[in-house]
């Protein structure tokens, strides 16, 4: 067997054994995981069949081979397939880092008779999984409803699947030469040039939402200004057209292009696979191994941030001082954590900074509303994505030292709150802030402006809840990656059940306002009551949600033994 044959059964092997181990887990558990999971992705499949009646039906759907409907559909095809080609870019490089560098099985492979090609090549396919698997759970159910949507033939889905498998090699290798080179690269530029590049990248990132809101004026045209930005989607050099293109032809029988784009797309896979690995044999362990000594160093120095962070949290009491230090201290020096934190809310910027023309586009009360309900809706699936991959698995990375928290001079429930209290004060200043500055951009009336916020304020409580209590509940002490630890039973649990909270939150704000609006109260008292209940609903659902995790993964950890 070769060298990347052996390492790959040993990652399958383990793989098998965890999933055998499920057997040993609570019958309920599995059953509320796998039934969410189904239900999930039935909803999805509802959802986006909905979404492609509704473009089908605007286009006008008519006799003839196309119409405006179906090109609406390519178009956003298309548009969606670079999407996620970026997104998995981002996603390869943040996972290309915690596999390759950070994972404690790196010091024990390196040692092994292997090359560190072949050493590149095993974790790749490590890391191609591990970012394509969300996709193919998500994505069957919008691929599904876009065949019965436009009633294309069965051979639509088989090509989709086949051109999915190279498409997501191109992303995933151009993911891991931008991790091997930034590895390679930043440690050892001075403080100041990381400080200038910042600076820059902040600047260009403001200027960008500058010409969004300067650009995006609403005029009577806006159906060619559409069709034209969308066609930048569909540029011939793009790997997403490629995939796109190639499936959408295939689909109606054609064959001579489709398999041109198919081998298009597995050329340029293979080439730049090839391209990663011989850059893997000259970067990688020159970067890895300056990554080690810059660790060491590290840790021997008290000064920069995290000596200001330090000096400003010296003022809470002891015991929740040195384990708040404690926290800040792991998600500061783990770039794959503070990065994706960024870009969440670079993404909310971009998303707060298009508010301006929404509000003058939707002129009627009706509309606003409706705005306003949505971004909560945002603003709270945000939050859940940060706190089912940040503050999840805060308990499980105090790791195979955990006995020693157990000789301190704390106790459990101290430690359990200390990682509620910290995460409702790090993700409230964003949040909060957003709701505001969205409320006041989208000139919201003030029962609108005042719902929202206090809708806000209560999903930090409920979603901490969540996370810390379903962490504490389902802990993984074993592992020190903090997205394999999401990517556990646990994990999957607390965003099933986050997205069920956020749910509610959501519809009864939006019952109450529209039926407001389209005059179903009779009356301004009528309307009060039910607004009052409403605020009993989403208060109980957010008390419930901080005390039932929390109160059961207190009593876990108790009965522990370690």
């Amino acid at each position: 067997m070769n060298q990347i044959g052996a390492a790959l059964q040993a990652k399958s092997r383990m793989g098998r054994h965890q999933v055998a181990s499920v057997r040993h887990e609570s019958k309920l558990k599995v059953g509320v995981i796998s039934v969410s999971a189904v239900a999930l992705w039935v909803a999805a499949l509802v959802l986006f069949m909905a979404g492609f009646d509704f473009l089908m039906d605007m286009g006008g759907r008519g006799p003839g081979d196309y119409n405006f409907g179906d090109l609406l559909m390519m178009r956003m095809l298309n548009i969606l397939a670079l999407a996620v080609f970026f997104m998995l870019v981002f996603s390869n490089t943040l996972i290309c880092f915690s596999t390759m560098y950070r994972s404690k099985e790196v010091v024990y492979l390196l040692q092994a008779p292997i090359t560190f090609e072949h050493f590149f090549y095993a974790r790749f396919v490590e890391c191609a999984l591990f970012s394509s698997w969300s996709l193919a759970y998500l994505g069957s159910p919008l691929i599904i409803a876009y065949g019965v949507t436009t009633e294309v033939s069965p051979v639509f889905y088989v090509a989709a699947f086949v051109f999915f498998l190279p498409f997501i090699v191109i992303p995933a290798a151009l993911g891991c030469m931008i991790t091997m080179v930034a590895v390679w690269v930043f440690p050892r530029l001075k403080t100041s040039v990381l400080v200038a590049l910042g600076i820059l990248l902040i600047g260009a990132f403001f200027l960008y939402i500058a010409s969004i809101i300067r650009g995006a004026q609403v005029t009577d045209d806006t159906l060619r200004q559409w069709l034209s930005a969308s066609a930048r989607a569909q540029s011939p050099f793009l790997p997403s057209t490629w995939a796109a293109d190639g499936v959408l032809m295939a689909a109606h029988y054609e064959v001579g292009h489709p398999l041109f784009y198919f081998a298009l797309l597995v050329t340029n896979a293979l080439m730049a696979l090839r391209v990663a690995g011989a850059m893997s044999s000259v970067l990688f362990y020159p970067g890895w191994s300056f990554l080690m000594g810059q660790d060491r160093q590290r840790i021997k120095k008290a000064r920069g941030p995290l000596a200001w962070v330090d000096s400003v949290l010296s003022r809470l009491p002891n015991p929740y001082h040195p384990l708040s230090i404690k926290d800040v201290k792991l998600f500061w020096r783990d770039p794959t954590q503070w990065t994706q934190f960024v870009i969440f809310f670079g993404i909310m910027g971009v998303y707060i900074a298009n508010l301006r023309n929404t509000s003058a586009t939707f002129e009627k009360e009706i509309w606003r509303s409706w705005v306003a309900s949505l971004n909560v809706g945002a603003v709270s699936l945000i939050l859940a994505t940060l706190t089912s991959r940040f503050v999840f698995p805060l308990i499980s990375l105090e790791g195979r030292r955990f006995w020693i928290l157990g000789l301190a001079p704390l106790t459990f429930g101290q430690l359990v709150w200390q990682k509620f209290w910290l995460s409702v004060s790090c993700t409230s200043v964003f949040t909060v802030g957003l709701a505001l500055l969205s409320g006041y951009m989208l000139e919201l009336a003030p029962i609108y402006y005042a719902l929202t916020v206090y809708s806000v304020v209560l999903t930090n409580l409920g979603l901490s809840g969540l996370a810390v209590g379903l962490g504490t509940l389902y802990p993984t002490f074993s592992e020190d990656n903090p997205a394999r630890i999401v990517s556990g039973m646990g994990g999957t649990l607390n965003l099933l059940l986050s997205i069920g909270y956020i749910t509610i939150v959501v519809a009864a704000q939006v019952i109450v306002l529209q039926w407001r609006l389209i005059e179903g109260f009779e009356n301004s008292p009528a309307f009060y009551y039910a607004l009052s209940g409403a605020i009993m609903v989403i208060t109980s659902a957010s008390a419930l949600c901080v005390y039932l995790p929390m109160r059961l993964g207190l009593r876990n950890l108790q009965a522990m033994e370690f």
